[in-house]
Order: C-alpha cells, then structure tokens, then sequence
C-alpha cells in the first residue's frame, strides 16, 4: 500500500492540509454538561488543525460546517468544507447515537473512502469492524478497519489548551493480498466530548511516522445535530 494513501488516512479527519497558520481563536472550554456528543456540527462551527510530519514544516487546514445534509447510502450526513493553501474541498461526517464516520472522495482511486473512528457501543479493550469503501476493496484488494477503545474519559492536553473527558481510539488498516489481512498503518484518535477530534497520531507498520495533527483553534457556534 503506497505511503501517499496511508498518509491520506491519517489526514481523513481534516480533509486537506497545507496552508500557514492563523492566530489561535478557541471558542468556549469544554465544559461537563456542554453535550453528549463527540462530533459538533452546529452550522458555523470550525476547526483548525496543524499537521506536523517529519521532514516538513507544519502545516494547516480549516474544517467549517455548512449546514448541509445530504443523504449517503439511505443515511444523513453532514458536510464539512476543509479549505488549505493548495486544496479546497468538501468531506461528509455521519453522526448517530454511537458512531461517527468520516468520507471524502479519494480521486487517486475514484473512490470513497470512510473511516469510522467511534463506536460508544465498545467498552474499553472491545473492538469493531468497520469496512473502507463501500465495495469492500481498496486498490482492488479487500480492506478493512479494526478500532478499538484504546482509554475513556481521559485527560490530555494539545496546543496548551486541557481537555477534561477524551476518549481515545485506534484502527488498524488492514488489507488482503491473498495470504490474510495484514495490517499497513495504526492511526490514533483522540476525541473531546464537545468538541471534536483533537488530535491523531498515524505511523506505518514498520514505525515510520506518517504524520500527527493536533487542534489549535476551534469554534463551536452550537450543538444542534439533526438526523432524519
């Protein structure tokens, strides 16, 4: 599997990347009773990330939620426009009582890739299995996501700023070449109650670093999710 697309999956929760860094503007701390969700999507929302990979210098992308709902394989999502220095675009995230997923349009491939980074139905140490695309294959080859919970209710800190309730989630991305699904890259994902993701971490099998991204700044106008 070529490192340009485990790097693309280590960077599915911002979408794009590549562009230079703003003042920091945070919007309100998050609080016990700020939500039950881990995903915000109030119309206006933003989020803005750095990416750091070794041999490069940081880079940065803005997330804003537009309000828009289309519907995705009879499901309701919601779309994200991520806009970067070299790239613009739109990502859908899909929220329901337990989960949240995350697709986009990998032209490389002409396909669409999602990844699904949270299952609240999972106790810690308990696993799920999740496919990539909707056909099962990823390069032509069957391909999957292992997640687990890896801690819950957790406190980290990123970019100086504490976050009091995360929980904290890996997948394995796995594929089958014809001797059983081998695992490519881990990916690590650190979810703010209220929030959002606030940080991933990504390295490859053989430990080489494909890159961390961490939230810096971030604003969220309100809460409201819909799902029909």
């Amino acid at each position: 599997m070529n490192r340009k697309l485990l790097i693309f999956f280590g960077l599915l929760a911002l979408f794009t990347q590549a562009c230079k860094l703003d003042p920091p503007i945070y919007g309100p701390p998050p609080k016990e009773d700020w939500s039950a969700s881990f995903q915000p999507l109030g119309t206006g929302t933003f989020w803005k990330y750095v990416t750091n990979k070794e041999g490069s210098e940081p880079d940065s992308s803005t997330l804003t939620v537009t309000g828009e709902q289309p519907i995705i394989k009879d499901s309701t999502y919601h779309t994200i426009f991520s806009i970067s220095q070299k790239n613009a675009g739109n990502g859908y995230v899909y929220v329901d009582d337990n989960t949240i997923k995350i697709r986009l349009f990998y032209a490389e491939y002409n396909d669409n890739l999602e990844i699904e980074y949270y299952d609240n139905r999972v106790p810690v140490g308990g696993t799920w299995i999740a496919t990539i695309t909707d056909s099962g294959l990823l390069e032509g080859f069957p391909a999957r996501l292992i997640g687990t919970v890896k801690e819950v209710n957790v406190t980290k800190v990123v970019n100086g700023i504490t976050y009091p309730r995360v929980t904290h989630t890996q997948m394995l991305l796995q594929q089958n070449k014809g001797s059983g699904y081998q695992t490519f890259a881990t990916y690590d994902y650190y979810v703010q109650m209220g929030v959002g993701v606030i940080q991933t971490n990504s390295v490859k099998a053989d430990g080489t670093d494909l890159g961390t991204v961490t939230l810096y700044s971030y604003d969220i106008k309100n809460n409201v999710i819909v799902v029909k």
